[in-house]
């Protein structure tokens, strides 16, 4: 079961999730859990400021102590259990001090040590859930992820789990812990490295530690408790009523993750391949909804189109040249150059006289500034696009079915949105389309429309 930090807020919201929990009928399940709401963010200022001013620790330190006391004295009983949750804290507090003034000393803050202070606020949600839990007469234990075995390698910040490493030690564990009748309370978002350093999967990988942890122990299924019912035919940020999707398989859930909907961690599906075990997207708000059951099944529904997401977290730097299309060599030296950089490249067009290299925005000036001063051979000119919205349709069936893309050539054109890109076949579930970001959300409007229909309206009344 693994609950966010959206689900993780105020003391009403954790008293909630604990009774979830409680009332879960498998005698044998694991809890693992994100830092709660706003901490993250927390400790990344609190470096940030550290690498700047060290008289700004105390307030840092102070803020983050501040988010946790009210939701132990709120929901962990009053004694000796509160004493020892707030103790636990209370030492994860004063480590958090320690590697700050360290950042401040140094005028350094590698990934690798911000690796380590961004899993204090694992480690702290972790022991308050416990505490929380063992004041309901639930046993409880709270389970750091790197005691357990669960190693990872890669660059620090987008670590990945060895799998096959790691499986044993962590159901070895766990599995000791279900023998004593305790239920452990997991961090999540991290592991370790083969020489014991705190190594994070990027933000939202709460979701891929659950995977792998449930993967593991080879789990009947993996709950991921979200703050809202399942995945939907669209967002609500644009669309009026999207509908619930009652299912999903694999490789639709990580296209759809991938694309912009924030359900779900785009890699929380491979762990889980081998074993075939099946996600379930809980509402921590509303736990009697059904939610969207996600597997290996392959189904085909009358339409193809299961879904439509957008995101705006892109931007696509274009390369010109007269051969840039047929020079042996320079797509590959490009790739490299960004790779080093630690900068990953979503999707990559290209034309005899045009690389379009789509990327996430926050990455693309960065991009830009590097690859122009290389000035690579054949390059005439570096155009980074910012104001780029990515629409995608996603459904399994979409790589064989005629004459969707026409459909949503023909839904843009309706609402005078130019497609400026369009991607099919990279994905046998799955193609995108790159529109003006002032026209994204009519373009996604119009193409959930057209897949979608609402007799009561019509995409020109928009």
């Amino acid at each position: 079961m693994k609950f966010g930090g959206s689900s993780l807020k105020d003391p009403a919201t954790l008293m909630e999730i604990a009774d979830i929990i409680r009332k879960n009928s498998f005698s044998q399940r694991v809890v693992v859990l994100s830092a709660v709401q706003g901490v993250t963010n927390r400790l990344i200022e609190a470096t940030d400021r550290a690498l700047e001013n060290e008289s700004s620790i105390p307030a840092s330190v102070d803020g983050i102590r501040a988010v946790h006391e009210p939701l132990v004295r709120s929901a962990v009983p009053e004694g000796a259990l509160r004493s020892e949750t707030n103790a636990r804290i209370e030492e994860l507090v004063e480590r958090l001090k320690k590697l700050l003034k360290g950042v401040s000393y140094t005028g350094e803050a590698t990934q690798r040590t911000r690796d380590h202070i961004l899993s204090l606020g694992e480690r702290m949600s972790a022991h308050l859930m416990s505490g929380c839990l063992s004041g309901l007469g639930v046993e409880a234990k709270a389970v750091e992820s790197d005691t357990i075995g669960l190693v990872a390698h890669g660059p620090f910040g987008q670590g990945t789990v060895d799998i096959a490493r790691s499986r044993k030690p962590v159901s070895r564990a766990l599995q000791a812990l279900f023998h004593e009748g305790v239920l452990p309370c997991v961090t999540g978002f991290f592991g370790e490295t083969e020489d014991g350093q705190p190594i994070t999967f990027g933000r939202g990988g709460t979701d891929y530690s659950a995977a792998v942890i449930a993967d593991a122990l080879e789990a009947e299924r993996l709950e991921v408790w979200k703050d809202v019912d399942g995945f939907l035919t669209g967002s609500p940020e644009c669309v009026a009523n999207p509908q619930l999707l009652g299912s999903l398989s694999y490789d639709e859930a990580a296209e759809l993750s991938y694309f912009g909907a924030k359900i779900l961690h785009p890699r929380t599906v491979e762990p889980l391949l081998d074993r075939r075990i099946p996600i379930v997207i809980r509402n921590t708000f509303r736990p009697e909804a059904v939610g969207t059951w996600i597997g290996p099944e392959r189904n085909v529904r009358e339409g193809i189109v299961k879904s439509v997401t957008f995101s705006r977290n892109v931007g696509m730097l274009r390369l010109h040249g007269p051969d840039v299309g047929y020079a042996v060599g320079l797509l590959s030296r490009l790739v490299s150059e960004l790779s080093g950089l630690g900068i990953n490249i979503r999707s990559v067009m290209t034309s005899q006289t045009c690389i379009n290299i789509l990327l996430d925005r926050d990455e693309l000036q960065k991009a830009y500034r590097h690859l122009r001063a290389q000035a690579a051979e054949g390059i005439d000119a570096f155009e980074p696009v910012e104001k780029t919205g990515l629409v995608a349709i996603v459904g399994e069936g979409l790589d064989t079915a005629e004459g969707l893309v026409a459909r949503v050539i023909q839904a843009l054109s309706r609402v005078n949105v130019h497609a400026e890109m369009i991607v099919a076949g990279a994905s046998k579930v799955a193609a995108y389309f790159l529109v003006d970001e002032e026209k994204l959300k009519r373009a996604v409007v119009s193409v959930h429309e057209a897949f979608f229909p609402r007799p009561d309206e019509s995409v020109s009344e928009r």
